[in-house]
């Protein structure tokens, strides 16, 4: 149980409020100041709302992005959040902020350490799996989860121009993008809509909208909405 003492001067002394019904938060307080109608208390709620505003109107920073290097080597990795800086509930106009910092790879970070014997590190940087067995898409993420990697997400260009390359040579790829409700957005595993990305490239005439149609794969000539129970290859990437 939380309690709130708020002490006011009367001009003929202290009084103490107090509150134990409930967490003490800048609501409490400003509905404390309208019943007692006490403009320093609402000064005060204001103030811890404002505080509030500036350290809570961010979604956490993603995962770090980062070449693979061998351990011992110097690179950049990036990460990136969306904010929200005029408002409180995180709506209106967003903005993403990207953060970059120079490391130094240790043995976890090294595509040698981190990839399963069933993946390749492909170009020097991408630990990938490819099967071209068909599934459907339930079926694709539990395969990738047992090695602990996960569906490829193409959220770059570079990663979709990778992922184009098992594409063009006839595979049609399961990739990350699942919609809430038919016809609504599509989002990756981590939450962030796939249509707001820098890069992202429809096929032609895509995407359906049909019911059900709840995720994404990819083809030669882009990215498809599909049922979740249609069958495609896999593309994992740990």
């Amino acid at each position: 149980m939380c309690v709130l003492v708020v002490v006011m001067w009367t001009g003929q002394g202290m009084c103490a409020v107090l509150s134990t019904d409930r967490d003490v938060n800048e609501q409490t307080i400003l509905e404390l100041a309208d019943k007692s109608n006490k403009t320093f208390l609402k000064l005060i709620g204001l103030a811890i709302q404002n505080l509030r505003c500036d350290f809570d109107n961010c979604d956490n920073w993603s995962e770090w992005t980062a070449d693979a290097l061998r351990k011992g080597q110097f690179g950049v990795r990036t990460r990136s959040r969306d904010c929200w800086y005029d408002s409180c509930d995180k709506t209106g106009k967003k903005v993403v902020e990207n953060e970059s910092e120079i490391y130094e790879t240790d043995e976890k970070e090294s595509p040698e350490d981190r990839c399963p014997t069933s993946y390749n590190i492909t170009e020097g940087k991408y630990c990938l799996a490819f099967y071209p067995t068909n599934m459907n898409h339930s079926a694709a993420h539990q395969l990738c989860a047992k090695d602990g990697g996960h569906i490829i997400n193409v959220d770059t260009k570079e990663r979709y121009d990778l992922a184009q390359k098992y594409a063009s040579a006839g595979a049609v790829i399961h990739i990350q993008g699942e919609r809430r409700v038919a016809g609504g957005p599509f989002f990756d595993d981590a939450g962030k809509r796939v249509e707001e990305r820098p890069f992202f490239k429809w096929a032609s005439n895509k995407p359906d909208n049909n019911t059900n149609e709840l995720y994404l794969i990819l083809s030669s000539s882009g990215l498809y909405d599909v049922y979740g129970n249609h069958v495609y290859h896999v593309l994992c990437e740990k």
